[in-house]
């Protein structure tokens, strides 16, 4: 499984979650990765950032838009067991 995270430049929030998000993919042993938005067809782009995608291999299992730990922790949970995050 992995999480990719889409982030816009100067996006602060952006910034400041990436280092939980990172985390919560090595504690749970996920592939992590980091999609620049404007490298991204326009069209493709989502409406919101930090935007995320959770991943099993080449199917989308849920994804979700935010800082929100909690909707973040809700979202891994249903797809992971045992799933750990250390706030």
């Amino acid at each position: 499984m992995k999480i990719i995270m889409v982030k816009k430049q100067g996006c602060n929030p952006c910034k400041m979650f990436e280092p939980k998000i990172k985390d919560v993919a090595i504690d749970n042993s996920l592939e992590f990765k980091i999609i620049q938005a404007e490298e991204m067809p326009e069209k493709m782009r989502p409406k919101f950032y930090p935007f995320f995608y959770l991943m099993n291999n080449d199917d989308l299992l849920e994804s979700w838009a935010g800082t929100s730990t909690r909707k973040m922790a809700k979202v891994m949970t249903r797809h992971i067991k045992n799933f750990i995050y250390n706030e």
